[in-house]
């Protein structure tokens, strides 16, 4: 059977997609300073994913729309701790044992309660081969809100970070750029779950933006790495994903791993 014949184009639309999405997100969190809390969002959306499911189960709730809003509440009690004087990472070590304990305990509820109504396991590995149209429309749904609370305001993350204290001076609200970088990252993160998986997500939010800063050197030139490099590794990815019959998610973590390695290596 010819190559291209098994090459589904749903499937390229949402690998497409949650490349693009991260390989905006992942520059402007590098420059931001949030690996920690970026490395740690993944767990809630998974705990945000499993919360879903439940009331989906008990309550009727659509999926989709629980698991978002339950990923917004949970990463909003990141931003209260830090609102309230809790250190960045204290307060995401914090979010990540709660989020990890309450994961636990809602995944071996939905296993014993209903068994045989729900496949948690996409969620944790993730599986674009197997994406109904259905599935691409909220992908890009969701990729539409992300790309439009980020893309406008890059300029004003990236001054964020380098000098936070000067833009507040300036007369910015540092707050409300904060508020719409954390919801961002949570929206993302829950919404390309089923697509991405749970431990892939960790090295698509982060790798491109790292290897981006370590081979740009301004903020822009690091933008459009980290861009070009999320959406040509999430798409050599699955093209070889295909080709050899192996997970699209791990192949794809696999190829953002070897563009960073190279950049170690032309750093050196």
């Amino acid at each position: 059977m010819p190559f291209e014949l098994v090459l589904d184009f749903r499937w390229v639309i949402v690998v497409g997609l949650a490349s693009i999405v991260y390989g905006v997100l992942s520059p402007v969190v590098v420059a931001r300073r949030l690996l920690f809390l970026a490395g740690a969002l993944p767990h809630s959306a998974l705990l945000s994913a499993l919360l879903a499911i439940i009331t989906m189960n008990l309550l009727g709730c659509p999926f989709e729309i629980c698991s978002i809003v339950f990923s917004l509440i949970l990463v909003s009690t990141v931003s209260l701790l830090i609102s309230r004087g809790v250190k960045p990472d204290s307060a995401t070590a914090i979010f990540v044992s709660i989020s990890v304990s309450l994961t636990t305990i809602s995944l071996y509820y939905i296993l014993t309660a209903f068994p045989m109504e729900t496949s948690v396991w996409s969620y944790i590995i993730g599986d674009p081969l197997l994406v109904t149209w259905e599935d691409v429309w909220f992908t890009v749904a969701v990729s539409a809100v992300v790309l439009v609370l980020t893309v406008p305001f890059l300029r004003e993350h990236i001054l964020i970070g380098v000098d936070r204290d000067f833009v507040r001076l300036s007369g910015v609200r540092a707050s409300l750029y904060d508020a719409m970088m954390v919801a961002s990252l949570a929206i993302a993160t829950v919404g390309l779950l089923k697509t991405v998986g749970f431990v892939v997500e960790h090295v698509m939010v982060l790798l491109p933006g790292i290897t981006a800063s370590a081979l740009a050197k301004s903020g822009r030139v690091a933008v459009m790495l980290g861009f070009l490099l999320s959406l040509a590794g999430g798409l050599m990815g699955l093209l070889i994903s295909v080709a050899t019959g192996l997970a699209p998610s791990g192949v794809i973590g696999i190829v953002m791993l070897g563009f960073y390695l190279i950049s170690l290596l032309r750093g050196r």
